[in-house]
């Protein structure tokens, strides 16, 4: 039986359930990212990372099949989901968000995960691997500009509004609302958490989204790597040739699909992770 999902809270909440707290970040910050548990408590580790816009109902089609295997521990981004809100930029970038997955893996008792990320958490995943080496068993991503550079050639911000001058989040063109092969129930609760994150958060979290870029530094990971490519989204297929450029080691799934493969092709993705991490654990 899987077990229960437990929540992470701030620190100065007490009573009986005090012991699944966990503590917020150090300094003069106080802002802390959801985080829940599901699956096999017995499994390996597997720590999920959704995109912009998105929260863990990203995972709605995978957790099953996954959690039969994992142990799943699933993160909502900074001022998503049920993730704290804060108005301040530091609170969405790098430093930040790396330390909160540090804070999530310690309150979890776990000492190594494998890792994976679609889109922006895909972006994250991969900075955490690089940040953490000694932490990470392997690294699984889908389609992430964010880690290549948004702003290379090919890819256009055309016709997006300047999000300091938006009224909606529906005026974002990555808002699940345009999504076209989403299943419908899942695709009404994506567009419900996209309408619920506030506007200075897409404001906060797009702002650093440079900060993501990692395609440098790629070469230096030290983790199995596999990327679950979404082969409709055209404007990604341009960075396949800088993943296998900048990493040796890594193995592409290519699935018909496009950028929410892990939702669009459900199955075929929980395969793909599964056989993956399975011959690694294996030593194969």
């Amino acid at each position: 039986m899987p077990r229960m999902a437990r929540r992470l809270r701030p620190w100065h909440v007490v009573g009986l359930a005090a012991a699944n707290y966990v503590p917020r970040s150090m300094g003069r910050v106080d802002w802390a990212m959801h985080a829940e548990e599901a699956g096999n408590p017995g499994g390996p580790p597997l720590l999920l990372i959704h995109g912009f816009l998105s929260s863990n109902v990203q995972w709605d089609l995978n957790r099953d099949q996954l959690g039969r295997t994992f142990r799943l521990i699933m993160v909502e981004l900074m001022g998503h989901g049920r993730s704290d809100t804060p108005d301040d930029r530091d609170a969405y970038g790098p430093a930040h968000v790396l330390t909160e997955l540090e804070r999530i893996r310690e309150h979890f008792d776990i000492d190594r995960w494998w890792t994976c990320g679609q889109s922006l958490g895909g972006a994250i995943a991969t900075r955490y691997c690089l940040t953490h080496p000694e932490r990470a068993l392997g690294l699984i991503f889908t389609n992430t500009r964010a880690a290549f550079g948004i702003g290379r050639p090919g890819v256009t911000t055309e016709g997006v509004p300047p999000l300091t001058e938006i009224e909606s989040t529906r005026e974002i063109r990555v808002h699940p609302i345009y999504a076209t092969r989403l299943p419908g129930h899942l695709k009404e609760r994506l567009i419900a958490a996209a309408d619920t994150t506030p506007l200075h958060v897409t404001r906060h979290a797009t702002s650093h989204r440079d900060s993501w870029r990692s395609v440098e530094q790629m070469p230096n990971l030290e983790v199995p790597v596999m990327l679950v490519n979404g082969r409709w989204e055209s404007a990604f297929q341009a960075s396949l040739d800088e993943a296998r450029a900048a990493i040796t080691n890594i193995e592409i799934v290519d699935l018909e699909g496009g950028h929410a493969i892990n939702i669009e092709q459900a199955d075929a993705f929980n395969h793909a992770v599964l056989t993956f991490v399975e011959r690694h654990e294996s030593g194969e």
